[in-house]
Order: C-alpha cells, then sequence, then structure tokens
C-alpha cells in the first residue's frame, strides 16, 4: 500500500493490472515459448478435427500463460481517497440577497437554503454526515469577507456584499501542499466582486449549488445607472436610468431624483413593457451646484409618488424587493473659478460682448492682456528733453514707468492682483501653467510673442494639457504671420496657402454633421429650432480664409455666400494633451447687434466655447477615490507650479462619513509614479462619504519661492445593497461557467445530497493505491481448472488419450 499526492481535479482511474516483478517476465516468455513448443509437438498427429483441433491446444495455452504469469507476481491496483486527510469546504452565502422570497407568503431563499444545510448543530444533515466520513469538512460563510464558522446556524443573512469570487481565489490558491480536494458553494450565483472565473486555471473543482428559482415578483428595480454632465449653460446633469420590473407588465411606474434634503428635483413615468425588460429614463437635473452633491435615484409604483419625499412609499410598496429600488449617487462637478487669459492687440468689440458673456459666469473667469499702442523705437516721439516714458501716460505718475518707448503699451483687465499680469504676457511655466488653463489670442501678429514664449504656449498645451483658441481678428492667421510659427503648428487649418475663390462678402454661418453632433456648438434643444436660428443669423463680412484642415481635425461650422464657396469658420482638434481651437470670423459681434434675442444666442454660444476650452483641461491638484466595496483607494495627484510631478510634500486627508464624524489621514507617496499620494479608506457606514485633500510642500530656505498650499475636494457613495440587489435573479450562467471551468457540477439544494458519491471518485491531494494478488483469487484457479478441464474434454471426446 503506497500513499501519493497527485494533482486534484478529474476523476479517479480504474483499476488496473500491475506487474510487481517486472524483471522476471523474460522467464514467462521463455517457459510459455518451450510450453508451446511442447503442445504443438504433442498436437501435430491428433486425431482432434474440425474446431476441436484448435480450441484444445488453445485452452492448454491459456492456462499455461495464466500459471507462467505468477512468475511476475501480477496484482491488482486502484487508487482511493485516503480517509480523513483530505480537506472539502462547504461555503454558505450569507449576503443579504437571500433573504428575499419568490413570491409574497413564500418561502424564503435563505430558509430554504438553512433548511438543506442543517438548522439544528447537533442533528446534522444525512448528507454532510456522510462527507464527513470520507473528507475533513470545513464550513465557511461568505459576504463581505470569507470566515470559518462551527455550524451553519450562524448564518443571519445581512452581509451587505458577495465576494464570492474572491472567496474562491482564496481557497484555490493555497498552494503546494494544499490538502484541499473540493469546494462546495451554496449561493445564489450572483456574486458582487470582479468577475475574475476565466482567470481561475483548473484545479480544485467547485461544485456550485444553487439557491433559488425564479426572479423575485413584483417587484421594480433600477438595474443600472450612468451620469452624463456638461459644462455647458445651466450646467445640466443628464442621469440615465435603465429599470426593469417583474410582475408588473403593463402597470405606470415613477422615476424620481431625489436631493440631498430629500426634495424630488426632477420625476418621469414610465410604462412596465413586459418581464424583467430594460427600459431606459433620462431625468435632467439642472442648478446643481459645483463641487461634491449627493442625490437619491428611485423608481416606485406611480400610486406612491406622492410619498416619495415624507419616504412613507417604502411602507406601503407593496413589493417582494426594496432593496433594489433606490440608488444613491455622487456628483462632481469640480470647483471653479476657471481662468482663461485672453490677449489681443487692441480693443475691439469681440472682447466687448464675450466679456459681456462671462460677467454672470461665476465659474469662468478671464483676466485680460489688452495692447492699446505698439512698440515704439526710441529715438521716435520723444516728449521733452531726457523723458524715456511713452507721453500717452504723461500725468499718470508711476504707473507710466514700465511703458517705455520699446514696449507695447499693455492695459490689464478683470486681473485678481496687482501682480498678475504686470510684466506682461507670462515668460515662464509657473506664471502661465499654474494660473490658467485656457489662453485666447485675438487680433494680435506673431511677432508680439517671443520666440520662448511661443515654445512656452506649445508646452501649455501639449504637456500641462491646456486649451488654446485664435479668434479671428485681422492681425490673426496668416495676416498675422503664423504660418511658420509653434502657435502656426498648432492650428487646426494649414496656413501656407489660401483658398482659391473671391473673397466672402456675405458670409452665411451654418453647423456641419460633425457640429451638430457637438452639444456646445448647438443652442436649441431640437435641430429644427437652431435650423431656424442659423437662418436668421446675419451675414459676415470678415473673414480669415484658409486653405484646408490638418489630419485630424474637425470642422464643426463654415461660413460660405451664395455661390456656394465656404470656409472653415469653427475647427479644432486635439494636440498632445490639450486641444486647439480657431474661429476664422472676424465680425461675430454682428450677431449681437442684431436684436435683444440674437445678443442672448450670442452670450449663450460664448459662454459654451468658453466651457468648452476649461472642461477637460487637468488641474494642478487631482483627488480621486475608487471604490471597491467597502475599500477606497484615495489617490491624490499633485504637480508644481510649472506642472512637475510634486513629490516633496506633506498630504493630509479629511474624510467626513454620513453620520458626520471626521477622520484624518496621511497619504504616502506612490512608488509606482512620481507626484501619486495614496491612502486607504474603509467605508463602515452606507451613505455618501465626502473628502478634502490639503497638500502641503515642503518648507523651503529662506528667500526661497515655494510652492502654493492646495486643497481639492471629492466624494463617493458607500450603497452596498445597490450591488446587492442589483439583480435578484439566480445567476445560473455564472454557476454553470464556474462548474465547467472549474471540472465541477452545478448542482441544486435537492442535489446536495448526491455530493458523497460525486467527491468518493474524484482525483484528491492525498491518495493511497490499494493491491490485491491476482492468483490469490478464487477466480484465478477456478479459470485455470476450467482451461484444463476444457482441453481434456475435447481429448477425451476426439479420443485422444
Amino acid at each position: 500500500m503506497a500513499c501519493e499526492q497527485p494533482e486534484p481535479g478529474g476523476l479517479l482511474p480504474v483499476t488496473s493490472l500491475v506487474f510487481q516483478h517486472p524483471e522476471r517476465l523474460w522467464l514467462v516468455w521463455v517457459s510459455l515459448g518451450i510450453a508451446v513448443v511442447i503442445l504443438a509437438v504433442g498436437y501435430r498427429r491428433s486425431p482432434l478435427r474440425d474446431a476441436s483441433r484448435w480450441l484444445a491446444p488453445a485452452c492448454k495455452v491459456a492456462a499455461w500463460t495464466l500459471l507462467v504469469l505468477c512468475i511476475a507476481d501480477p496484482v491488482w491496483s486502484r487508487k482511493q481517497p485516503r480517509t480523513g486527510e483530505n480537506e472539502v469546504v462547504v461555503v454558505a452565502d450569507n449576503s443579504a440577497s437571500l433573504a428575499v422570497a419568490e413570491k409574497p407568503g413564500e418561502t424564503t431563499r435563505a430558509a430554504r437554503m438553512k433548511r438543506a444545510l442543517g438548522e439544528n448543530p447537533a442533528v446534522p444533515p444525512a448528507w454532510l454526515e456522510e462527507l464527513s466520513r470520507m473528507f475533513r469538512v470545513k464550513t465557511q460563510t461568505v459576504d463581505e469577507r470569507l470566515q470559518n464558522v462551527a455550524d451553519f446556524s450562524q448564518l443571519d443573512f445581512k452581509g451587505g456584499e458577495s465576494g464570492l469570487n474572491k472567496a474562491l481565489a482564496t481557497l484555490r490558491s493555497s498552494g503546494p501542499g494544499s490538502r484541499l480536494a473540493a469546494v462546495v458553494l451554496v449561493t445564489d450565483g450572483n456574486p458582487t466582486d470582479k468577475d475574475s472565473v476565466s482567470e481561475m486555471s483548473p484545479g480544485v473543482p467547485v461544485y456550485p449549488v444553487l439557491v433559488g428559482d425564479d426572479v423575485p415578483q413584483p417587484d421594480l428595480r433600477i438595474a443600472q445607472w450612468s451620469v452624463t454632465q456638461t459644462a455647458f449653460e445651466d450646467t445640466p446633469v443628464t442621469i440615465t436610468a435603465h429599470v426593469a420590473g417583474s410582475g408588473m407588465a403593463g402597470k405606470d411606474a415613477v422615476v424620481c431624483v431625489l436631493d440631498e434634503k430629500g426634495k424630488v428635483s426632477v420625476s418621469e413615468k414610465v410604462r412596465i413593457s413586459g418581464e424583467d425588460v430594460l427600459q431606459t429614463v433620462r431625468l435632467k437635473v439642472s442648478a446643481v451646484k459645483p463641487g461634491v452633491s449627493f442625490y437619491r435615484l428611485a423608481i416606485m409604483d406611480a400610486g406612491l409618488a406622492n410619498q416619495a419625499e415624507s419616504g412613507e412609499w417604502k411602507k406601503l410598496a407593496a413589493e417582494a424587493v426594496l432593496e433594489n429600488n433606490e440608488r444613491h449617487i455622487a456628483i462632481d462637478r469640480g470647483a471653479g473659478p476657471y481662468r482663461i487669459l485672453y490677449v489681443s492687440g487692441r480693443p475691439n468689440w469681440e472682447y466687448k460682448f464675450l466679456r459681456r458673456a462671462l460677467a454672470g459666469d461665476s465659474e469662468v473667469q478671464m483676466p485680460s492682456l489688452i495692447r492699446i499702442a505698439k512698440r515704439e523705437p526710441k529715438f521716435e516721439w520723444r516728449g521733452r528733453t531726457g523723458e524715456t516714458s511713452n507721453p500717452l501716460f504723461r500725468g499718470f505718475g508711476q504707473q507710466a514707468e514700465a511703458q517705455r518707448y520699446d514696449q507695447p503699451v499693455l492695459i490689464r483687465l478683470g486681473t485678481r492682483d496687482a501682480s498678475e499680469l504686470a510684466d506682461g504676457f507670462p515668460k515662464s511655466a509657473e506664471q502661465l501653467f499654474g494660473e490658467y488653463r485656457a489662453v485666447i489670442i485675438d487680433d494680435l501678429e506673431a511677432e508680439f510673442f517671443s520666440q520662448e514664449q511661443m515654445n512656452l504656449l506649445e508646452r501649455f498645451v501639449s504637456e500641462r494639457g491646456g486649451a488654446l483658441l485664435m479668434l479671428g481678428g485681422q492681425e490673426c492667421y496668416q495676416a498675422g504671420k503664423y504660418e511658420h510659427t509653434p502657435l502656426g503648428r498648432m492650428l487646426p487649418v494649414y496656413l501656407d496657402r489660401i483658398g482659391q475663390g473671391a473673397a466672402l462678402t456675405e458670409g452665411r454661418f451654418n453647423l456641419t454633421r460633425e457640429g451638430w453632433l457637438e452639444s456646445w456648438t448647438r443652442l436649441r434643444p431640437d435641430r429644427e429650432a437652431d435650423e431656424q436660428r442659423l437662418a436668421l443669423m446675419p451675414a459676415f463680412h470678415a473673414i480669415n480664409r484658409v486653405f484646408s484642415i490638418k489630419p485630424g481635425a474637425s470642422v464643426l461650422a463654415t461660413v460660405g455666400d451664395e455661390g456656394n464657396s465656404s470656409t472653415p469658420a469653427l475647427a479644432a482638434h486635439r494636440f498632445g494633451e490639450g486641444r486647439v481651437a480657431a474661429v476664422t470670423v472676424a465680425d461675430l459681434w454682428r450677431w449681437g447687434m442684431k436684436d435683444e434675442a440674437a445678443g442672448k444666442d450670442q452670450e449663450r454660444a460664448w459662454r459654451q466655447l468658453m466651457r468648452w476650452l476649461v472642461v477637460d483641461v487637468p488641474d494642478r491638484v487631482q483627488f480621486a477615490a475608487t471604490s471597491e466595496g467597502s475599500h477606497v483607494r484615495l489617490e491624490m495627484r499633485a504637480k508644481t507650479a510649472a506642472f512637475a510631478p510634486l513629490d516633496d510634500a506633506i498630504v493630509k486627508m479629511e474624510v467626513e462619513d454620513p453620520s458626520g464624524k471626521k477622520s484624518t489621514l496621511y497619504a504616502e507617496p506612490s512608488l509606482k509614479e512620481a507626484g501619486l499620494f495614496e491612502a486607504e479608506f474603509f467605508s463602515s457606514l452606507p451613505g455618501p462619504y465626502r473628502a478634502k485633500a490639503i497638500v502641503e510642500p515642503a518648507a523651503r530656505e529662506a528667500g526661497a519661492p515655494g510652492e502654493p498650499r492646495a486643497e481639492k475636494a471629492t466624494g463617493w457613495v458607500h450603497d452596498p445593497l445597490a450591488t446587492e440587489f442589483a439583480s435578484a435573479r439566480p445567476g445560473r450562467e455564472w454557476m454553470q461557467r464556474l462548474a465547467a471551468e472549474s471540472g465541477g457540477e452545478m448542482l441544486g439544494l435537492e442535489d446536495l445530497k448526491r455530493l458523497p458519491e460525486l467527491l468518493k471518485n474524484i482525483r484528491v491531494p492525498v491518495e493511497e493505491t490499494v493491491t490485491s494478488p491476482v492468483w490469490h483469487t478464487p477466480w484465478f484457479f477456478a479459470a485455470v481448472l476450467g482451461l484444463l478441464g476444457t482441453e481434456w474434454l475435447l481429448r477425451r471426446k476426439g479420443g485422444m488419450a
């Protein structure tokens, strides 16, 4: 008898014949050869005829073969599990989704499961007792985590998660030396953690036992939801809900969104079209404040809609499951203000209307640098003997000292303080990258910028991820000699050639196919109304004609005349990490001066264009929370004012839970990415969580410039029942796939009594080999005597002595 440790999985091999002394087989063949020769000589002249002539010697040879084989000591060998040495783990799902009845008044899945697993620990079920005689049986439960239990009487079905995949991965990764033979998983088949079944290699077989037969009904549920937010007019947030109903086909339901105070923000009625058929409902929530906001999405019977704000509808609802009727939603609108630097070569009408449009927008600020006089040579226009300042500023005291004859005369508007833009256009990455999200160039020639400033602008877009917009002033594009400059390379249009044809004198503005697909270029909720608006727009006369757009760029609007001659009016493309847009029309101000309605449309168009410029531009500090069940990973990415990774800093995170209790964490620098700080948090209470990260750069030496302090907020929702009750349908497909890929078999609760018989024949880590001698059995001697007796009868019958 021998003990082996094979790879688990599969069925035990059948009984086989083994020679314990294979080195003696040559004696077997020699003895058998001698016997065949003797028999051949003896039967050569025998009187036997027909079949007896061959059957008699064959019986003699067969009997002799059995006898001479005993020289090699043949034995029957078979493998069997070694009793009490192998382990079978029975895992019971303890999540809350099992505590539902599939129909009103019926037994819950949890009660059926406890009955099958044994409600009385003193009297285990027969199948478990029989299994214990062959294996070491370990009992465990799984919800948020896997844990050992003495028996299944401790099941309470209050777990907020079904971490089935994680539990299986833990059990099946015990490593070499493990004696785990099989896993029996009793569940409804709806894991809430990552689906990693396909990543499991076959090894330990899993026998999933399905609890539940059908979808609970009547029931309304929110299967999925998503949030879409834009940076455009009225800051709408669209919540898309995919809802379904079981046992409620043809009935009306109401889907509503409630704010943090429990007040209904928006609602919509929907008729359930069929059994468990997903239907899409879109709800637009207006006036969502900047920063982190929390909402609740709920579905209820239409007759209970009046009770939505009081919450009484939950007590009155006659549904099998109420936990899948609500979802908590966190919306992070960010926190402005978002700053855009406007640079212009002269005061113009375009700036007037643009500034007026942004006056009522608290989230977008536009500090401006406007030139009112070009650079003048020192030897011209000397006012008085020894005077070097520009006479335009005579009488304004110290303000004129910086405005020399060899410098342009610039004025600053909308700046934060006296130091902002005091030296003109930024000359360093710290001044440009850290302060602004976008730059607008209007009516300004390329010579205004130094080569270093142009390179800085190129890095601002390609590396920092900022946005650049060039308006259609008379000294922009080719007229401003941008064609062979870094700024010209960034534009979405070619400037090296001018399109053929006469100048456009009556240009009509129209959206292209790409323009109709972009929400920020439209001003009306439907296309027909927008087409009427475009038809009423005035004609434009000052247009920078361009040859063509660059690869990857999109023309969102064109301007053309009655002769079908058109040129791009609005084009945009990605450049590196940022984006660049070009508006070639120089007299858009005509639109705003047409009438009051046109003026409001133009203001809205400017606001939406400004929001589009800044919406995807990354902040210097980015704070994100990634939630996986109760485990939350907090990540803070911090950069310097020049947008280089900031490693030398102290990052403090303050987390506020749903009860108002605050916790303080200190993030650690990550080894995988420069400027990344990480911390972990575990959500204990269901509900909304707010977090604020504070970045304190390390102290510098006295007199050395330091990085500014920065703060960033984020939020998340710990809503375990949302995932747990996302689907109340038994997960047959997942369980069948699990059984097939692991080498097990899917069972029902009624099949648990078959488990001992199924597991008796599987390969296990610890097996024993059982052998028995072939010659030491009655049938062996019976076979030899039978063959010899048959041969004797045939000889006697044939007349042989």
